[in-house]
């Protein structure tokens, strides 16, 4: 009997190391297929961040060529957001586009001073108008930028310097500088994610406090921000872009001695400043994702192309929207 147990002891030893190992075995092989996921994921993030990285390069080249063929002028035609290009890559594929950034009113030319502030803050004035924002607030919002922007702690009428900011909960204080990112507007009195959202389509950040509105590729409501040319948006987009079914008959400004020309005669407006505008553009955005397997990768990059030499510059890059 003695016997008997000892061998029925044996018997349950040996049954427990065994699941014992099989346990480790099924978790070693668990944890090596995380592994290996884990590895592919990081192999194919890289490998998406050099296809991004190549699209950028070939967007920057084309910049370039597009300026060295002697076209002094850009379009949405050719810097439009339909213009999305997609290659195909091994276990996936590669979008890309270039969007033109000076069809918008740059925030940070209210940092500039002198007339150009003036002009600039009549222009955001009435571009804030043009999206259905009161005149009170508008001001609100225009001079808190100019405050927030500006490099002094005097406090535009309707404006708000490092004061009112201690007093929110968190505080924190103005920037004094030039703005990198639009997210930056939460920061500034009476910009709500509402207000913000109205306004996305019309604003950018550009790093110049000095920076032109490009007439070939302003919305309407920029148009019509532009001293002069209120309620005249429609007719120039209309004479400018022709019919958006047939793109091959637009027929944009090719210098702003012909856009000045244009208002003038056609458009009958016998007082009309150009300062502050150009037909052709220095910053652009452009928007590129990698797709391999289930994974995307995308990336915003801010490109700088010189007017007169071509040379094209990197400014900034984000793997959010800038």
């Amino acid at each position: 009997m003695s016997g008997q147990k000892q061998s029925g002891v044996a018997l349950l030893t040996a049954l427990l190391v065994v699941s014992l190992a099989t346990i480790l075995a099924v978790s070693l092989v668990d944890h090596l297929n995380y592994d290996i996921r884990r590895t592919e994921n990081i192999l194919r993030m890289d490998q998406a961040q050099l296809y991004n990285a190549n699209a950028v390069e070939f967007g920057m080249s084309l910049l370039q060529l597009d300026r060295e063929i002697n076209n002094e002028h850009d379009t949405l035609t050719e810097y439009g957001d339909h213009n999305l290009q997609v290659y195909p890559v091994a276990g996936g594929q590669v979008s890309a586009k270039i969007l033109d950034q000076q069809g918008c009113f740059n925030i940070n030319n209210l940092a500039s001073s002198g007339n150009n502030l003036s002009r600039n803050r009549a222009i955001y004035n009435r571009l804030l108008s043009q999206r259905g924002i009161d005149d009170n607030n508008a001001n609100t919002l225009t001079d808190s930028l100019i405050d927030w922007l500006d490099s002094n702690d005097i406090s535009e009428v309707f404006g708000a310097e490092f004061d009112y900011y201690l007093g929110q909960q968190p505080p924190y204080r103005t920037s004094n500088s030039m703005m990198t990112s639009i997210s930056e507007l939460r920061l500034v009195k009476g910009y709500t994610p509402e207000i913000i959202n109205q306004l996305e389509n019309d604003i950018c950040v550009l790093p110049s406090t000095n920076s032109h509105i490009n007439v070939n590729t302003a919305s309407l409501e920029m148009l019509e921000s532009i001293d002069g040319l209120e309620g005249q948006g429609e007719r120039i987009i209309r004479d400018r872009d022709g019919n958006p079914e047939t793109p091959d008959d637009d027929a944009p400004f090719a210098a702003l001695g012909d856009f000045t020309e244009y208002v003038k005669n056609q458009l009958k407006v016998k007082e009309f400043n150009s300062t502050g505008l150009q037909v052709y553009s220095e910053y652009f955005l452009m928007y590129s994702s990698t797709q391999l397997g289930t994974g995307n990768v995308s990336l915003y990059s801010m490109i700088y192309r010189n007017q007169s030499d071509a040379k094209t510059e990197l400014i900034r890059q984000s793997r959010s929207t800038l």
